[in-house]
C-alpha cells in the first residue's frame, strides 16, 4: 500500500471518488480529477491524525496514509499483520467482526443478496467473511470491501469506548474508518477493474481478434454500455470487472458515444491495435495507432491474418508494417485470429497476446485471475 494516498486516488475515475468526497465533506465540483485527489488526501490526512501535532510537528499536514491506518489499529486494538498492502482489508475485517451482528436480520438478507451470495447470511461478521471466501475464492476480498461499504449505510462507526467523545484535537476515528473502507473498496476495484480497448478498422478481423482472445462473441453478448455503430462497451459475465471496448476507430469517437461509453474509455488500461495483413498499415491505421499511444496506456499492434500471406513474404511485410507503425519490437504480434482451416484448426499466435496482457496487466497491478485464461 503506497504512502501517497493521493496517487491512488488518482488512478480512479472522477465519479469513484465522490462517496468519499461526501464523507470528507468536501464540495467536488468544478474540481477536476487530479485536484480532487490532492483534496481528498489532504483532507483525510489532517482530519485523521491529531490535530495539535499536525500544526506543530508537520506544520499542517497530516501523517502518510499508512501511519494513519496503524493508527487506527492501534487505538482499536486491531492486530495487523505487518503486510501493508493488506492493513486496509485487516481494518475492515475488524469492523465486519464488530458490527455485522448489529445489523438487522432483513438489512443482512438484503446485502446478502445484493452481493450475490447464496444461502442465508451468518449473524457473526468473522463468519461472513469466511462465506464469501469459500463462495467467491478469486475475488472474495473485493466482494468483501463492497460488502462492507454497503453495510455502513445500516451500522454506526466505530462504537465501543469513547469514540464518539473525542478530547479536542484527538484523531477522528469515526471519519478515518469511514474513509478506510472506501479506499480499501476503491483499491480493490482498481486492482480488479480491467479495461482492454481493441481497436481497428472493420477490415482488421478485430472481431475475431477479441472472440479468439477472450472467449466470446459479442454478438451473443449484450453491450453493457455505448453505441452500436460506433463502439461496443461488454462486461465479461464471469470476470469480476473485466470489460472490452470494441471500436472500429480512434478518430473523433468520443463525440459519438453516450456519456457511459466515454466514461469506460477514460478507463481503458491496455490497447490491442489490429492491423490487417492484406491491406498493410495506410494513413489511417497509423494515425488510430497513435491515438492509442497518445493515451499513455501500453499498446500491443497485432497484425492479423498473417496466414493470407506467403511464407517468403512475412518477414518483410511485418518488419515494413512495424517501422510504420513506430511499435517497439516488444509490443508488436503476428497473428491469425480466424486462420485458413486447411492451415490450423485454432487460431495461430494467441498464445503471446494473451501473454502480453497478461505481463502488462501485471505491471499495472491488476489481478490477473480478471483474465478468463487465468480462470480456475
Amino acid at each position: 500500500m503506497s504512502d501517497s494516498l493521493e496517487e491512488l486516488l488518482r488512478q480512479c475515475h472522477r465519479t469513484e471518488l465522490l462517496p468519499l468526497a461526501e464523507v470528507l465533506k468536501i464540495k467536488p465540483e468544478g474540481m477536476a480529477l487530479d485536484v480532487l485527489a490532492r483534496a481528498l488526501s489532504s483532507r483525510v490526512r489532517q482530519r485523521g491524525a491529531h490535530i495539535v501535532a499536525n500544526a506543530v510537528v508537520r506544520k499542517g499536514e497530516g501523517p502518510p496514509w499508512t501511519a494513519l491506518v496503524r493508527g487506527v489499529a492501534r487505538r482499536q486494538n486491531i492486530l495487523l499483520s505487518g503486510d501493508p498492502k493488506r492493513a486496509e482489508l485487516e481494518v475492515l475485517a475488524w469492523w465486519m467482526g464488530e458490527h455485522w451482528s448489529k445489523i438487522g436480520t432483513p438489512h443482512r438478507k438484503q446485502l446478502w443478496t445484493l452481493m450475490e451470495m447464496e444461502g442465508t447470511p451468518p449473524e457473526e461478521g468473522k463468519a461472513a467473511l469466511v462465506e464469501a471466501r469459500r463462495q467467491h475464492p478469486k475475488d472474495h476480498e473485493y466482494l468483501t470491501t463492497r460488502l462492507g461499504i454497503k453495510a455502513l449505510m445500516f451500522a454506526f462507526i466505530p462504537g465501543g469506548g469513547c469514540l464518539m467523545a473525542w478530547f479536542w484535537g484527538r484523531p477522528r476515528d469515526d471519519l478515518l474508518v469511514r474513509a478506510i473502507l472506501k479506499v480499501a473498496q476503491l483499491r480493490q476495484a482498481l486492482m480488479h477493474r480491467v479495461t482492454v480497448g481493441g481497436v481497428g478498422s472493420p477490415s482488421s478481423g478485430k472481431d475475431a481478434a477479441i472472440a479468439a482472445i477472450f472467449g466470446f462473441s459479442q454478438g451473443n453478448i449484450n453491450p453493457v454500455a455505448g453505441s452500436t455503430t460506433t463502439v461496443e462497451i461488454t462486461r465479461l459475465p464471469q470476470s469480476t470487472e473485466l470489460f472490452v471496448v470494441n471500436t472500429p476507430g480512434m478518430g473523433d469517437i468520443v463525440e459519438a458515444v453516450t456519456e457511459r461509453a466515454r466514461e469506460v474509455l477514460d478507463l481503458i488500461d491496455v490497447y490491442v491495435y489490429v492491423v490487417n495483413a492484406q491491406g498493410g498499415v495506410q494513413a489511417r491505421e497509423k494515425a488510430d495507432y497513435d491515438r492509442c499511444v497518445a493515451s499513455g496506456r501500453p499498446v500491443l499492434a497485432v497484425v492479423n491474418k498473417i496466414d493470407t500471406l506467403r511464407p517468403a513474404d512475412r518477414e518483410r511485410y511485418l518488419a515494413d508494417a512495424r517501422e510504420k507503425l513506430g511499435a517497439s519490437e516488444s509490443s508488436f504480434l503476428a497473428a491469425a485470429f480466424d486462420p485458413l482451416p486447411q492451415l490450423s484448426e485454432t487460431p495461430i499466435g494467441l498464445d503471446e497476446v494473451q501473454d502480453w496482457l497478461t505481463q502488462q496487466l501485471v505491471a499495472l497491478g491488476k489481478s490477473p485471475s480478471e483474465l478468463p485464461w487465468h480462470h480456475a
